[in-house]
């Protein structure tokens, strides 16, 4: 079914008035010709590129070419034989297309929405943390510590809830009573609980709350119990500091602009990215100084050798390599030359330094994974 010069409306997109064209369909060559009122062709559509649009104020068909922008050149047609044959021809008129124009409007839109949205992530979130975490009363520090300790026993033990826990009594009391040596001095909002986890991963971090965790794989690395005492002052420093909770909070929140775009609006999502950024949290120089800092502080004050601190980073490299790096604790406070020097300085040549814990506490510390 072919037909010609049959009137219709024409807009082009570029001005808002309607020109009165002649049109006609040329089935044969699969094409629908747009004529003006002298006969001169305006403009000529494939008809695999019709595409009907909605017509709101019942004028009749209303055509765009796929091959244009549908907000830009349209074809208002009234005439029912003419519209029949449209019909017939172009099976696919009411197929949805996105045109090239659109196509280009659309990756401007997702560019500058996948822009927006890491500015969020890695700029804004990061700087709102900060700031927020001074507001986090201590009580709710606590309870999210505790939420955040739970997601990383699932994250860490393929165990029932309860036994990827330490408990050695003996072990856990010497444990309890390194860290009160190191916290001489200092006063902490919540009681500071330390913990070993039945786990190989040469790794310890702090969570929200005074939560500190340490790993029995580093607690195997370790030679001395000075060694254990600086690892466990440095994560003091950070509880210190509170960077457990800006780090809970800079992921958390992160997880929460993903959950919207992706659609997962579960706080479990929050929590878990929450817990696995903190096992592995890489802080910033000045953050990981400050926590060193500390630590020399404390560990002077308890009587024990700043040197310790240095010599566990140095074991680490030695018995580990570069591929330390991408493993536990090292990879999450990557030592260096600097920072081992900077520790060494604290030592004090004419002080006769001492041992937070007897060599039979060390040992039941050692021990504190065994049944």
């Amino acid at each position: 079914m072919t037909f010609t010069w049959v009137d219709a409306r024409y807009f082009d997109g570029l001005l808002a008035q309607r020109r009165q064209v002649f049109v006609s369909l040329d089935a044969q060559n699969r094409r629908l010709i747009i004529h003006d009122r002298s006969g001169a062709e305006v403009d000529i559509w494939p008809l695999e590129t019709l595409r009907r649009l909605r017509d709101d104020a019942g004028i009749g068909l209303v055509l765009c070419s796929g091959a244009v922008d549908p907000g830009e050149a349209r074809l208002v047609l009234s005439n029912a034989r003419a519209i029949a044959a449209i019909k017939a021809a172009c099976p696919n008129l009411s197929k949805t297309t996105v045109a090239g124009r659109t196509w280009g409007k659309i990756a401007l839109w997702l560019g500058a929405s996948a822009t927006a949205l890491a500015l969020m992530i890695f700029v804004i979130v990061p700087a709102l943390a900060g700031r927020l975490a001074v507001f986090i009363p201590p009580e709710r520090e606590a309870r999210v510590g505790s939420s955040i300790l739970r997601q990383i026993e699932r994250i860490l033990s393929k165990e029932e809830a309860g036994v990827w826990r330490c408990t050695n009594p003996k072990g856990q009391m010497a444990l309890e009573q390194m860290a009160q040596a190191l916290q001489q001095g200092q006063e902490f909002p919540y009681a500071i609980q330390v913990g070993v986890v039945d786990h190989a991963m040469i790794n310890a971090f702090a969570l929200p709350g005074g939560h500190i965790i340490v790993m029995r794989g580093l607690i195997d690395m370790a030679e001395t119990s000075d060694q254990l005492a600086a690892v466990l002052a440095h994560e003091l420093g950070h509880v210190a500091q509170r960077d457990p909770i800006e780090q809970a909070l800079r992921a958390a929140g992160r997880a929460g602009l993903l959950s919207l775009v992706l659609g997962d609006a579960t706080g479990g999502a929050a929590l878990a990215l929450a817990g696995e950024a903190l096992i592995s949290a890489k802080n910033s120089r000045d953050v990981e100084a400050r926590a060193d800092d500390f630590a020399l502080a404390q560990m002077t004050k308890a009587g024990v050798s700043p040197e310790a601190l240095a010599e566990f980073f140095e074991l680490l490299l030695e018995e580990m390599g570069n591929s330390a790096l991408d493993l536990g604790w090292i990879s999450s406070h990557p030592p260096s030359a600097a920072r081992a020097a900077h520790t060494r300085a604290a030592v004090q040549g004419k002080r006769d330094y001492k041992k937070t814990v007897s060599p039979e506490q060390w040992q039941a510390i050692q021990q504190i994974c065994a049944e």
